[in-house]
């Protein structure tokens, strides 16, 4: 396997990362922005994230991962439970 092949398991919870985090802000009401300057990641960041965007897969890593999850006020367990 190449360096760029990402194995179709390893998409699918990349993806519920992204539904995960856009549900939650959408229902908090957040916009992205104000999302972003709370968990203090750049907003490409996020919607990269969200859009499970080709460079999404390489621009976000797990800090800005956890910084998302820390914004949530959910533990790193509760944000994962589900994801398999």
């Amino acid at each position: 396997m190449s360096e760029k092949e990402i194995p179709v398991h390893q998409k699918k919870r990349i993806e519920e990362i992204g539904l995960l985090l856009k549900n939650w802000r959408i229902n908090e009401g957040l916009t992205r922005q104000g999302f972003c300057e709370w968990a203090e990641i750049h907003p490409n960041s996020l919607y990269h994230i969200e859009n499970n965007s080709k460079d999404g897969l390489r621009l976000f890593n797990v800090l800005t991962l956890l910084k998302c999850i820390d914004a949530t006020g959910l533990t790193v367990s509760q944000f994962f439970d589900g994801i398999e």
